[in-house]
């Protein structure tokens, strides 16, 4: 999905997707551990592109905005410099999710595809052909176990700002999102679109405007 942001990102911002372990060009690596295990992997990637520019952001969506909160941790600890931005969505403060999802990974395959459904965002027909839920299923339980699984402990608010992104009627978020406050010395900034879970698909062209201008203070490529 993030590859399809390239043409409308301003020409002064490269995109750096980070592919995960288990999938895409990863397909035949293990899947990670625990979140630990994944900013662990995911480190290197962020601190090459660090070291190669100017300034850098981070992005992440519901799992991804939770590895890129950890990411941060790990950046700080690690003395290195942070980005000047950070877009997080689709997910509550991390005191706020709820352990609800603790065990969903271990659900039967029809309890857990209906789990599926309830974020939105996959077409109907995926469902219908056992091959490529035979294909899915092994990823999407391991992203539920890492989420489910996590542990989180309070640490000192990061020194930056953070960007909260949401769709208005996703219902898979826990709690007030004003709660990422406290998450930053110089708060939080709520942006809200149209849409659930996934309104990065629906709103694409707003989600990638908003970013130009963070970043760069002009409006997307026409």
């Amino acid at each position: 999905m993030y590859k399809r942001w390239t043409n409308r990102l301003h020409p002064s911002v490269r995109l750096v997707p980070a592919e995960l372990a288990g999938r895409g060009s990863r397909m035949g690596e293990p899947f990670y551990e625990d979140v630990a295990d994944a900013v662990r992997d995911l480190l290197p990637l962020v601190l090459e592109t660090a070291l190669v520019s100017d300034s850098y952001a981070l992005f992440g969506h519901s799992m991804g905005s939770l590895l890129g909160y950890e990411l941060l941790h790990a950046l700080r600890e690690e003395g290195c410099p942070l980005p000047t931005a950070v877009f997080l969505s689709g997910r509550g403060a991390p005191h706020c999710e709820l352990k609800e999802a603790l065990r969903t990974h271990m659900l039967p395959d029809h309890e857990f595809l209906e789990e599926i459904k309830r974020f939105g965002g996959m077409p109907d027909e995926l469902f219908q052909h056992r091959e490529l839920l035979n294909m899915f299923m092994p990823i999407l339980r391991a992203d539920f176990k890492l989420v489910g699984e996590y542990e989180h402990r309070m640490r000192t608010p990061l020194p930056l700002r953070l960007f909260i992104m949401s769709g208005k009627d996703d219902v898979c978020v826990k709690g007030p999102l004003s709660e990422w406050e406290r998450y930053a010395t110089e708060g939080s900034e709520l942006m809200l679109f149209e849409g659930g879970h996934f309104f990065l698909h629906e709103q694409e062209r707003d989600v990638v405007a908003v970013i130009n201008k963070m970043l760069t203070e002009a409006p997307a490529p026409i």
